[in-house]
């Protein structure tokens, strides 16, 4: 995820500093292994899944439905081939979600502003090689729900609203001066690009013996000698303008990478054991809320454009030392047995430290005991 997330601010770097796209309308977002267009298991797919690409907010709404319509479906062609019961996986994994949705944490309170996305819902995918009946799976699936949160910053909503209103001006100034431009210099540079297209068309008719005859190389020196350049004072313009729109940009970037967020999910059936899906990297921290609590500190990322801070929190919820066995696939149960309360953390190094502990409340209000009741003995 961090991979494909750097890929994408790179792109976003490239049309808010080269093309005057406002940094404001866009974000960046990873969605790594979740949204393949071909198989990794050769390079050819693995060279097509290594892209960038232009999303409306509602657009990826439908993209994360679809990512978790994916899973559902891989999962429903298994589970047909092994001649399990789809409907009961169906209803379990409507109810499963509907029910985890009510147990989303409320940020508000404590200093948060909920992202405008709505809350994902869907089944987790597994890693498994499928041998049709034969498929080996984690007997309780896990199915996940969550929602992000942005840490408040009063003096950073201040400056983008400043910035943003800066760059509206700013647009509604480059419209005017292109339009006063045109007004002024429209006959001249419509003569000056006349010119340039007489000198190429001149040159290639000189040229074009050369090109029937086979002299390619020749050919190639002599279209060489063709200078084509923009009308002077509209690149002058251009220029001043595209100096400027950079500046703008780099501002406007600089204040969406002090942005912070952290991501609350609700997991079924995911261990603090070493089956797989385990908390990877996660280790024991005491308690919380009277639950288990994991932690994992996965230390100062360089994203490219800045430096992130990360921290994992999950609370666990289920008989203690639990394991998810793996079975047939066939043999699989819609049961939820365990539940697992996460805070994904990403901030600044500077301000880390106070992040992790407003999550950390934000997690003591979850309805534990409410989400106990969802665990079938």
């Amino acid at each position: 995820m961090d991979l494909s997330r750097r890929r994408a601010e790179a792109v976003l770097t490239a049309l808010t500093t080269k093309y005057g796209v406002p940094a404001a309308k866009l974000r960046a977002l990873g969605d790594g292994p979740s949204a393949p267009v071909a198989s990794n298991d050769a390079e050819e797919g693995r060279a097509k899944n290594r892209r960038v690409e232009l999303v409306k907010q509602s657009e990826r709404i439908f993209m994360l439905r679809q990512i978790a319509i994916l899973a559902l479906v891989t999962f429903l062609l298994a589970t047909s081939a092994a001649g399990q019961d789809e409907a009961a996986w169906n209803r379990w994994m409507k109810a499963t979600g509907d029910a985890l949705t009510r147990f989303l944490p409320n940020a508000s309170p404590f200093g948060m502003t909920v992202d405008p996305y709505p809350p994902f819902s869907g089944p987790a995918n597994e890693t498994y090689t499928y041998k049709g009946p034969d498929s080996m799976l984690h007997q309780y699936p896990s199915y996940i729900v969550h929602q992000t949160w942005w840490y408040d910053d009063a003096e950073l909503a201040r400056q983008t609203a400043d910035w943003q209103r800066e760059q509206d001006a700013f647009k509604q100034e480059m419209q005017k001066t292109t339009t006063e431009f045109y007004k002024l210099h429209g006959e001249e540079m419509k003569a000056w690009d006349k010119a340039q297209r007489e000198q190429m068309d001149n040159l290639q008719k000189q040229a074009a013996p050369l090109l029937q005859q086979g002299k390619y190389e020749e050919y190639g020196k002599m279209m060489q000698k063709v200078t084509i350049s923009v009308y002077p004072p509209y690149k002058e313009m251009t220029d001043s303008l595209d100096e400027r729109q950079k500046e703008m940009g780099d501002r406007g970037r600089k204040l969406e990478n002090r942005r912070r967020q952290v991501s609350f999910q609700i997991h079924t059936n995911r261990t603090p054991s070493t089956t797989a899906p385990a908390f990877t990297g996660m280790k024991p921290a005491g308690a919380l809320a009277g639950h288990p609590l994991y932690r994992q500190l996965r230390g100062n990322w360089n994203m490219g454009s800045r430096i992130e801070a990360l921290v994992d929190l999950a609370v666990f919820v289920g008989p203690p030392g639990y394991e998810n066995p793996k079975v047939k696939i066939g043999n699989r149960e819609f049961t939820t047995k365990c539940v697992v309360v996460w805070a994904w953390i990403e901030s600044l190094p500077d301000k880390i430290q106070a992040d992790e502990a407003t999550a950390r409340k934000v997690l003591e209000s979850v309805d534990y005991n409410g989400l106990a009741k969802l665990i079938q003995p």
